[in-house]
């Protein structure tokens, strides 16, 4: 089979579109991974994906729409709770998981009596299942088992020659798969993380949102997993049945073995680079993946492995990163590429970082675009290739790497502060955060919210000078800024201060210390 290659021209989109409809499989871009797409109630067609990717069959597909009102036309009814995630959060990376119509046929559900549907951010995915005039299901457009891709040349080494064409578009926005929520319950469940996450369906939807078991389960989940996979002598039957995408064979495999170290940061990333010398020393090629953030370690991650790949090498070497926002997300992809072969450093938890310090974010509508500046801000101080000095030539107590948990939320959409500030301040108490950084349009509703969580000492400052004070007199672990009321500048100025001072203890000591107890 020739594969044609396509670009995003309105011409090329319309011959897609027609390929789609007549039958055949065509690749093409969307926000968080290229997908391989095929007429979802067609199921000739869909079987078609299995043959080209080699997917399991009880694997289900995702069905992508190009209108937010299709989603009715397959599922019996759309709950309240549908639309609100589909109003919030489409079109983007969410899939949802909902009950189905018999029109949409067993292959492409995985044999399931629900289906995973999705409404694209890409303009190119879109427009090319509005001009295909039905519902497309498009798993990931990679041989199956084998890293996502997330640019057109993964998937024509993948599919040239097997599919009818290829849409060649740019880089993929995100670079992981959609997120997956089960909505076929009063309490949603997700069944695959994504950059939407948890803690951001909770907020909304103003209640509890499950995570499913297996995300929690690490080398036990992954080793039936492998077997299943890999035709072993474990019966299939005993497996749960997946719901979405990924949740029961090995993914993402790379084809060097894959190490992840966590535990203290310092420690496990010294054991990491001792560990490539030694290989290098056997004469084997290691690469050594050390993300900055969990956003970069989103976009890079698929790439890499496809890198690795390409190259040679014998074993890639991976540091965790922190398990909160779309770290759990990456993470989740890291672990399984790994066939969950993680080495821990000293015991320690995976996200307590030695040499590194991990600040948690929040805001609602009024502040979230403060708290975007801020974010990027820290990346930069993160980045930054040692501590700063001060006039003494002493370090001032700005950490060399900086790990940032972006709790919500990211648009102007109205939504309630304290949801924000309680997620915040408990990432802070629980020590799964150093500290924490708060904005709403005062700051003030915000901070009372963050300041009712135990434990936390959250400061409203509006000057660098209230930024000493409060860190150097009151330990405030948190900091809490008026999105409408501070410019980004000076508020940055604030940040600043506020890391770079250190509690003075003495008398302040005893006065903290009987904050803590109220």
């Amino acid at each position: 089979m020739k594969t044609l290659i396509l670009n995003t021209t309105e011409e090329d989109i319309a011959r897609a579109a027609e390929i789609i409809a007549d039958g055949g499989l065509v690749a093409f871009p969307t926000e968080t991974v290229y997908g391989l797409g095929a007429n979802a109630l067609n199921p000739v067609a869909v079987r078609k994906i299995y043959e080209a990717k080699g997917r399991p069959s009880d694997n289900p597909t995702i069905v992508h729409i190009a209108d937010a009102e299709d989603l009715a036309g397959l599922t019996p009814s759309v709950s309240e709770d549908m639309k609100k995630l589909a109003e919030a959060f489409w079109p983007g990376p969410l899939t949802m998981v909902v009950p189905r119509l018999p029109e949409v046929p067993d292959v492409t559900t995985g044999g399931l009596d629900t289906v995973g549907v999705r409404l694209p951010l890409e303009e190119t995915a879109r427009a090319l299942i509005r001009a295909a005039g039905v519902p497309v299901a498009a798993p990931s457009a990679n041989v199956s088992g084998k890293p996502s891709p997330t640019i057109a040349e993964h998937v024509i080494h993948d599919m040239d020659g097997k599919i009818d064409a290829i849409i060649a578009g740019g880089a993929c926005k995100h670079g992981i798969e959609s997120t997956v929520v089960d909505m076929t319950s009063d309490v949603p469940c997700v069944l695959r993380p994504g950059v939407i996450t948890p803690e951001m369906l909770a907020m909304l939807l103003g209640k509890e949102v499950d995570i499913d078991p297996a995300l929690k389960m690490r080398k036990e989940f992954g080793a039936a997993s492998e077997s299943v996979a890999d035709g072993d002598a474990t019966n299939a039957d005993d497996e749960p049945h997946p719901k979405a995408p990924g949740m029961k064979y090995r993914h993402y495999a790379p084809k060097a073995e894959m190490t992840i170290f966590e535990g203290n940061a310092e420690a496990a990333r010294n054991e990491m680079l001792r560990e490539a010398a030694r290989l290098a020393a056997e004469g084997k090629k290691a690469k050594v993946f050390d993300f900055d953030d969990e956003e970069t370690a989103a976009k890079e991650f698929f790439a890499g492995l496809r890198s690795a790949d390409e190259e040679g090498v014998d074993n890639i070497l991976v540091m965790a990163l922190p398990e909160e926002g779309i770290g759990f997300a990456v993470m989740n992809r890291m672990l399984k590429a790994a066939g969950y072969n993680v080495r821990r450093v000293d015991g320690a938890a995976a996200n307590k970082t030695g040499g590194s310090m991990i600040i948690a974010l929040a805001a609602d509508h009024g502040g979230y675009e403060l708290k975007n500046e801020i974010k990027e801000h820290l990346k930069a101080l993160g980045t930054a290739p040692s501590p700063k000095l001060n006039e003494e030539g002493v370090t001032d107590g700005t950490p060399e790497k900086i790990k940032i948990v972006d709790l919500g939320t990211d648009s102007g959409e109205s939504v309630d502060y304290p949801d924000f500030g309680r997620a915040c301040a408990e990432a802070v108490a629980s020590g799964r955060a150093d500290l924490g950084i708060v904005c709403c349009g005062t700051g003030i509703g915000i901070s009372i919210a963050a300041n009712k969580v135990k434990g936390v000492r959250c400061a409203l400052c509006t000057s660098t000078e209230m930024a000493e004070l409060a860190k150097k007199h009151n330990n405030a672990n948190m900091l809490a800024l008026g999105g409408r009321t501070t410019p980004p500048e000076l508020a940055k100025e604030i940040v600043d201060t506020w890391l770079n001072n250190k509690f003075e203890g003495g008398r302040h000591a005893r006065r903290v210390g009987k904050l803590d107890e109220m």
